[in-house]
């Protein structure tokens, strides 16, 4: 911030929000360099992973990310040997997204990491803080997540 950044803006939870995840997602780039991955690619690795999500569409959706840039990072996933395109067998239309072994392995490594960039992102608060923030963030995504969306998540297809 420069010195011209009104103290306001700092009460402006949409900046807040934003900014937090924009220096969340730099921290996680440091800590993936080892891996040659970026957080973007680890997202969607994760995505495949930990949630079973193996439709390009989805993922981009679960993502907030538009289905070309979703292409783009398969792509480039694709080009590490991380993941492999498949044709589904229900749809002939349709691709569905696999982990490679030498992506599960990536995965297996990057988890730790990703969880020590939390923590890196989270140094600021005392544990009863990120409790608070914890809690809070919580309640919004909650409320704010369809019982579709909830049920999928708890089921592992999301």
């Amino acid at each position: 911030m420069t010195e011209k950044t009104p103290d306001y803006i700092f009460e402006n939870l949409g900046f807040l929000l934003t900014k937090a995840v924009q220096i969340k997602d730099r921290i996680l780039d440091a800590h993936l360099m080892p891996e040659d991955i970026t957080s973007t690619q680890c997202k969607v690795l994760f995505k495949i992973y930990h949630f079973g999500c193996d439709r390009p569409s989805l993922i981009g959706k679960s993502l907030n990310v538009d289905n070309s840039a979703i292409t783009r990072t398969l792509d480039r996933l694709e080009k590490k040997e991380l993941t492999q395109r498949l044709p589904d067998p229900n749809d002939r239309r349709s691709i569905r997204v696999a982990l490679t072994p030498k992506g599960v392995e990536v995965v297996q490594r990057a988890t730790p990491l990703a969880m020590n960039s939390l923590d890196e992102l989270t140094q600021a608060l005392n544990k009863e803080e990120l409790n608070q923030l914890r809690q809070c963030l919580k309640k919004i995504v909650r409320s704010g997540m369809p019982d579709y969306c909830k049920d999928e998540l708890i089921e592992g297809d999301a």
